[in-house]
C-alpha cells in the first residue's frame, strides 16, 4: 500500500506488512534549528573592570518581542583578581524592572546573530552594568551560583529558562573579599522560539 502526496509534488511514502509508514528523516535540536533561522544570538556584556568586592549588576536582558527567548546557558569569563580570596557569588534575578542598569541603559559591547547570514537582529533590551551602579531593585534570585575559582571561564548550562514578552532577567556578581582589581564579562546563550503555526 502506498501514501500519495496529495500536494501533486509526485512524492509517495510506503506503508510496509506491519502496517508502518517507512520514511527518512532528520532532526535537529531546537537551539540548531532557530540557529538556521536567524534567531540565535550571543549576548556579551564585553569587559568590566571592578576594583572592589561589591555586588553589582551585570547583565540586564528584556524580551520586546512576541516570540519567547529561550536561555540555555549564562557564562561568565571571570579575570585574575587583584588581592581577592575566597568565592565568588553571581545570582540569576528573575523579572527585575529597576535599578541603575535598567535606568541607565548603557548596551551590550556584543549582541551576535549566531547565523552569520542573517540580517535579523536581537528584539529586545541588553544592557551592561558597571561598578558603583546600584544593584536590581526588585525582582527574586532564580539561580544563585558560588565559585571558589575567582578567574576562568564558568559556563551554566540552564536547559531552557523562558522569556516570554515582557520578561526580564538580570545577572548579580558579587566579587571575591579585598579584590581590588578584576576585568569579568557576562553572557547568554539564547534563542528567539520560532513558532510555526
Amino acid at each position: 500500500m502506498i501514501i500519495e502526496d496529495g500536494t501533486g509534488d509526485g512524492f509517495s511514502a510506503e506503508v510496509n506488512a506491519e502496517k508502518r509508514l517507512v520514511t527518512s528523516a532528520v532532526t535537529s535540536t531546537e537551539s540548531d534549528h532557530n540557529a538556521d533561522k536567524g534567531n540565535k544570538f550571543n549576548v556579551n556584556t564585553g569587559d568590566i573592570t571592578i576594583t572592589d568586592a561589591v555586588k553589582f549588576t551585570a547583565l540586564y536582558i528584556k524580551n520586546n518581542s512576541d516570540d519567547p527567548i529561550f536561555i540555555t546557558a549564562v557564562i561568565y569569563n571571570l579575570g585574575t583578581t587583584a588581592s581577592g580570596s575566597g568565592d565568588v557569588k553571581i545570582d540569576v534575578i528573575r523579572n527585575p524592572t529597576a535599578g541603575d542598569i535598567v535606568t541607565n541603559a548603557n548596551d551590550c559591547e556584543m549582541i551576535s546573530n549566531q547565523n552569520f547570514g542573517s540580517s535579523l537582529t536581537f528584539t529586545g533590551d541588553a544592557f551592561k552594568g558597571a561598578e558603583g551602579e546600584t544593584v536590581v531593585s526588585d525582582g527574586e534570585i532564580s539561580i544563585s551560583t558560588r565559585s571558589a575559582s575567582a578567574t576562568g571561564r564558568i559556563v551554566v548550562s540552564l536547559g531552557a529558562l523562558v522569556l516570554k514578552k515582557g520578561s526580564s532577567i538580570a545577572i548579580n556578581y558579587t566579587p571575591p573579599t579585598g579584590n581590588t582589581s578584576q576585568t569579568v564579562q557576562f553572557a547568554v546563550s539564547s534563542f528567539f522560539q520560532d513558532i510555526v503555526v
